[in-house]
């Protein structure tokens, strides 16, 4: 069972005097961002994370994670970014929320899916003990898609609350002070006055360890399996004399870059075993290219699995242990050789979707 989420940031900011709500600074990070750390700190994983954006694509981008514009013309508000994301996504359910709710719950999604799952409604919204409901925070099955979109066609301007109301929702009840929403200037700037200077969300930390301190390897149990890909790359560099070594494929020790590839493949499988606290994972496809460049050679391996936790550690090592291959075959003619720039260059599938290095750091490597 698939669970997406959509952060709604398409329309006209009308309230806020026509400014893009979502690239406001909060404490100095743009609003959207609080979303993103509150929607990846939900108790139950997403899979992946959309953008509904309907101008300043660039500065949306920029997050890596897909954005999304409407599909009608003009601002026609929450129901078409919900329309265009229903569109662009394969799972089973999609978790709506706004850009101005910087804050949720870690429970969101665990609650409206559990609500949800027991009934045979076709979406659950959040509503809060004082009676307000949240039509901007919902989860919705994908059988909804149609009926979107003809009401769409039928009534471009529905209200996004009369249009849940047809569906007879599931409600489901958090506290009164659950959801602030910053929709307005004073709303904005008080709101703003409050917070610590970082999202609690967003604060550096490391993964393998519990708050005692202790080494972990993180559970992953709970996580779907999806589709992951992850490519890394790394360089020797080395005299010129050993390089023409290397293409001539002539050196005493045979065809060096042959015997790496094999090598870089083989570590890739055994990462659970070198590294502590990586989970061993099911291998689909393991890939070692070299570049011959000016005295150097570019290493970049590819793996790829579908399982429930990325696989950025399979192609680093993969890319270490092919370029110390060369740097073993080559030694007798060339200590002098140094490994640089190993890292990775992008990563695809899980809750944090579609990652790549940008291009300054990688022509750096």
């Amino acid at each position: 069972m698939l669970v997406d989420a959509v952060i709604l940031s398409g329309g006209a900011g009308l309230r806020m005097g026509g400014q893009d709500k979502g690239l406001l600074l909060l404490n100095g990070r743009p609003l959207i961002d609080w979303v993103i750390a509150a929607v990846n700190a939900q108790s139950h994983a997403i899979d992946h994370i959309l953008v509904s954006a309907n101008r300043n694509l660039p500065d949306y981008a920029r997050f890596d994670y897909p954005v999304l514009r409407d599909i009608y013309p003009g601002y026609r508000g929450p129901l078409a970014g919900i329309h265009a994301a229903l569109l662009a996504s394969p799972a089973e359910y999609l978790l709506v929320v706004p850009c101005d709710a910087p804050f949720l719950p870690v429970d969101l999604l665990e609650r409206l899916l559990s609500a949800l799952e027991k009934s045979e409604r076709q979406a659950a919204v959040a509503q809060s003990q004082n009676g307000q409901v949240h039509p901007s925070i919902c989860l919705l099955r994908r059988g909804v898609q149609i009926a979107l979109a003809d009401q769409l066609r039928r009534d471009p301007t529905c209200q996004e609350e009369h249009w849940l109301t047809a569906l007879n929702p599931i409600y489901v009840e958090f506290p009164n002070a659950a959801f602030p929403t910053l929709n307005t200037p004073d709303a904005f700037a008080s709101f703003s006055s409050e917070l610590p200077p970082e999202p609690p969300a967003l604060a550096p930390m490391l993964t393998h360890f519990t708050q005692q301190g202790e080494a972990v390897m993180v559970d992953v149990g709970g996580k779907k399996e999806t589709r992951r890909l992850a490519r890394a790359e790394g360089v020797i560099h080395m005299r010129s004399e050993t390089l023409s070594l290397i293409a001539a494929g002539n050196h005493k020790k045979g065809d060096v870059l042959g015997v790496a590839r094999i090598a870089g493949i083989m570590a890739a499988k055994k990462t659970g075993e070198l590294i502590p606290l990586c989970h061993p994972l099911p291998l689909t496809h393991v890939s070692v290219d070299f570049m011959l460049e000016e005295n150097a050679v570019r290493c970049i391996a590819t793996a790829e699995t579908i399982g429930r936790t990325g696989i950025e550690m399979e192609a680093l090592t993969a890319a270490n242990i092919a370029l110390l291959t060369i740097y073993d075959m080559c030694k007798a003619v060339d200590r002098g050789m140094v490994i640089d720039g190993v890292r990775l260059l992008e990563k695809r599938g899980g809750k944090s979707g579609h990652w790549q290095a940008d291009a300054q750091s990688r022509h750096s490597a």
